[in-house]
């Protein structure tokens, strides 16, 4: 379940008062030539910063889907009316990704039901049209997979549009999904999606109608949608900027040589888990190096690979979704449980402590970099130490 960011701020505080008082008691992508400084900034008085935008921004959220041309979905979640905090909020059954044989083999009670901070077709919010940002999910992810962060996102006026792709996705591999679909790249289907939803909010009776503002768009995804995001920021001139949440180098080509991309040449954020296990964090900081400035780069301490999603959260009651694959007896691999798992596990950060971090920084470069706030607005070290639930380094280079 995903709750109101005040509530998680309470749960993290009261666990860290539990910590505070047992230790009272008692005697942790890309290649290219582009070359970079690294400029990091702190102060004493690093305490006393104020994260601007950790909190739950100003406007409820709202959720619609669309369908691109080939049949695949595409969520969009963009800002709602004060009115949708009375309709019923959406609910995201993972079980639903699987084919119907597989679904068959899971019992009601190992069918969690996860609950987003959104509204299925709420009236949108009156202020706009807002900044969109694309979003592409990782390997054996779906759309819905990091639904703290693009809920957040939209709460302060982002229009977060995020395509299931099907060629690598959960209902792709284990579903159906995938069927009569031709198989296409992923920053085709990234800018596919921004088409789709362009085509969506012509029709007056969309609540996108009036919401996009395509003169500031950016695209961010996680692993192999960071990937995505990565290629997608190089080669479709209407991004602006892009988010990159745990990225690698590419993947090699059939004879295991290294495959060139073009660098994006547009403002460029890494975030990265210290003990991903997925994704090694020296990876993503090679990315970073040889992005072009301005660029910012946060390291989560203890933190693994799916800090940036939600997926260490869905049923973790009864055990977490590897528990609950177990005890529906579904054989799903070791490679897809590895990716269910990385970062879920006891010694690793909880992720509800850094998702106030990750989200008060993609909200602040977003703006930063689309040009909503004129100045950065706790874009440094000092911000980056302010958070007392998980320990975050910020690197930034912000060009000449």
């Amino acid at each position: 379940m995903i709750r109101p960011r005040s509530a998680v701020v309470a749960v993290v505080a009261l666990v860290v008062s539990f910590s505070v008082l047992a230790a009272c008691s008692s005697s942790d992508e890309g290649s290219g030539s582009t070359t970079s400084t690294k400029v990091t900034t702190t102060t004493s008085a690093a305490q006393e910063a104020e994260p601007a935008y950790a909190d739950l921004g100003p406007d409820e959220v709202g959720s619609r889907t669309v369908a691109l041309d080939d049949g695949r979905r595409v969520v969009v979640w963009y800002p709602a009316a004060a009115s949708a905090a009375d309709a019923p909020t959406e609910t995201f059954d993972i079980a639903s990704l699987l084919s119907p044989e597989l679904q068959a083999q899971v019992e009601p009670e190992l069918r969690p039901q996860y609950e987003i901070n959104a509204h299925i077709g709420a009236d949108p919010a009156t202020e706009g049209p807002y900044p969109v940002v694309l979003f592409s999910h990782g390997f054996a992810g779906f759309p819905e997979q990091s639904a703290d962060l693009v809920t957040h996102l939209a709460s302060w006026g982002f229009v977060v549009i995020a395509p299931d792709h099907v060629e690598r996705s959960l209902s792709g591999l284990l579903g159906t999904a995938a069927q009569g679909v031709e198989p296409r790249e992923d920053s085709e289907v990234l800018s596919a999606s921004l088409d789709a939803a362009v085509a969506d909010a012509s029709d007056e009776s969309s609540p996108l109608n009036g919401l996009l503002d395509l003169d500031k768009v950016a695209v961010a995804g996680h692993s192999a949608g960071a990937s995505a995001a990565y290629v997608t920021a190089a080669a479709d001139d209407r991004m602006k900027a892009f988010i990159a949440y745990s990225v690698g180098t590419g993947r090699p080509d059939d004879d295991g040589n290294a495959v060139e991309r073009e660098i994006p040449t547009v403002p460029a954020m890494v975030m990265l888990g210290e003990a991903d296990g997925i994704i090694p964090a020296e990876a993503s900081v090679e990315v970073y190096d040889e992005m072009v400035a301005p660029k910012y780069l946060v390291e989560v301490a203890e933190a693994g690979h799916l800090v940036f999603s939600d997926i260490c959260l869905i049923g973790r009651d009864q055990g977490g979704l590897v528990q609950l694959t177990k005890d529906a007896g579904l054989d799903l691999g070791d490679e897809l449980l590895g990716l269910a798992s990385d970062g879920c596990e006891p010694e690793r950060l909880d992720p509800l402590r850094a998702f106030p971090a990750i989200d008060h920084f993609s909200v602040a470069f977003l703006r930063l970099a689309l040009g909503i706030d004129a100045a950065p607005v706790g874009l440094d070290q000092a911000t980056a130490s302010s958070f007392s639930t998980a320990d975050i380094t910020f690197t930034s280079d912000p060009g000449d």
